[in-house]
């Protein structure tokens, strides 16, 4: 079970946490240092950083019922080399060491307000000397998608010139074996806008999280990892994934394009026996996503689960590798340069 403690507290997020065993002994692996900064507006700052100088700057969001100390070795793999990626990444308000009591649990605010906070922190890590990348995973990967599509001038006018966008398994539409059923949707809806803060558990089955019986043990024993959803919360995750829905089927959505801003590209990787959220979606989204100027991929795992980053028999390893190739092949497109030979797999 992954190791848990307090921290720091008195802001509106939280965004150190305390590593996992598992983060430790890649840490210690690898010679990755830490950085806190206690004087930070959220309340400190928790990244991966190389012991060289980094090539690239990360921002991670996490998805539902999840924290950014849940990710294993990913981070420090994407910081050590041949990456030497900064990462950085919070707990988002309502979820992980963000939540200081139970009635804190899940009260993420309306989308509004989770797009500002994921804008807010990337301007917080952003100085404008590393090329700069921003990556969800599951309902972070749905989160991400509007924040990079936004039209709103709050987010779209202030938002750091962003390179590349990377999506995990993106919640775009819930993997029809796991979608609710639509008459509670309804009225959950309903319910939003007379009872917002009202908590509701969403349980999510471990059994597909990942083919690893440590992962799934982890999640499930993770307090961190409390599956608690407010009413305002759930029904703005649900509408954002409509609306991510309606713009992949060519329809018009007012406050999202289909057009990443000028240069910026998109890379998604999505396990083909994914049951937490659809690939099929994931895929449609993708083909009507317009590059201006920048490219797009999508890599599907064959067999891979939900949490890609924590798959094991080398799928982990693979994962990690795409997405630390795919960070350096954009830094050296915008430096005019070749990327690196690939390195062999790194450890999981």
């Amino acid at each position: 079970m992954m190791s848990k403690s307090s921290a720091t507290t008195g802001a509106m997020l939280v965004i150190e946490t305390v590593s996992a065993a598992a983060w430790i002994e890649a840490v210690e692996a690898t010679s990755i240092k830490t950085v806190f900064d206690a004087s930070s507006p959220h309340g400190g700052e928790f990244g991966a950083v190389p012991d060289t100088a980094p090539t690239a700057r990360l921002v991670f969001v996490h998805g539902f019922s999840d924290h950014c100390n849940a990710y294993y070795s990913l981070f420090p793999t994407l910081a050590s080399s041949p990456y030497h990626i900064e990462v950085n990444a919070f707990d988002q308000r309502g979820w992980g060491q963000s939540v200081h009591s139970k009635n804190e649990r899940g009260l993420t605010g309306p989308t509004s307000k989770v797009l500002d906070d994921i804008n807010e922190f990337v301007k917080s890590v952003s100085d404008g000397r590393l090329p700069l990348f921003v990556m969800g995973h599951s309902m972070g990967g749905g989160e991400v998608l509007h924040y990079i599509l936004t039209k709103d001038p709050a987010i779209a006018g202030t938002r750091p010139q962003i390179i590349s966008v990377l999506l995990e398994a993106p919640y775009v539409a819930l993997d029809p074996s796991s979608a609710p059923n639509p008459i509670v949707v309804a009225v959950g809806k309903l319910a939003a806008k007379i009872l917002p803060n009202h908590q509701m558990v969403q349980s999510l089955d471990a059994t597909y999280m990942s083919h690893s019986e440590q992962v799934r043990n982890d999640w499930v024993e993770d307090r961190l990892c409390h599956d608690t959803g407010t009413l305002a919360g759930l029904d703005g995750m649900l509408q954002r994934a409509s609306d991510l829905v309606l713009l992949s089927q060519g329809k018009p959505v007012g406050h999202i394009t289909n057009t990443l801003p000028q240069g910026t590209s998109l890379w998604a990787g999505h396990g083909d026996s994914d049951k937490v959220v659809s690939l099929d979606a994931t895929q449609r989204l993708y083909n009507v996503i317009q590059c201006n100027g920048g490219g797009k991929q999508l890599k599907v795992y064959p067999g891979a689960f939900h949490k890609l980053h924590a798959e094991p028999d080398g799928v982990g390893d693979e994962f990690a590798k795409d997405v630390g190739t795919w960070i350096l092949s954009k830094v050296m497109a915008s430096e005019g340069s070749e990327p690196p030979a690939k390195a062999g797999s790194p450890k999981l």
